[in-house]
């Protein structure tokens, strides 16, 4: 009955690596993909101000994990830029 429970335990880790990578590539590949169509459409000004986003969220987030604590900056770009990326790719489609 151990050795079971081990794969039980065992199955529990990768279930959650996999949302783990898969949460990880939308996070970091959806904006990217919007800037590249952004780009091959040719409208470089939304693609410019949405990466610049992007980049302030990452800066404020790592900025914050440092620090320990997140701050209402954070939280308030972290909305906005995922307010952002599902209005500008529900425009998309």
């Amino acid at each position: 009955m151990k050795r079971l429970w081990e794969l039980f335990d065992w199955l529990n880790g990768i279930e959650f690596a996999v949302c783990g990578v898969v949460a990880a590539t939308l996070l970091i590949g959806g904006p990217a993909y919007l800037i590249v169509r952004f780009v091959a459409a040719q409208h470089y000004l939304p693609a410019m101000g949405f990466g610049l986003l992007w980049c302030a969220c990452l800066i404020a987030c790592i900025r914050d994990l440092r620090r320990r604590r997140f701050t209402w900056l954070t939280g308030g770009l972290v909305v906005l830029w995922f307010a952002t990326t599902l209005w500008v790719s529900m425009s998309l489609s």
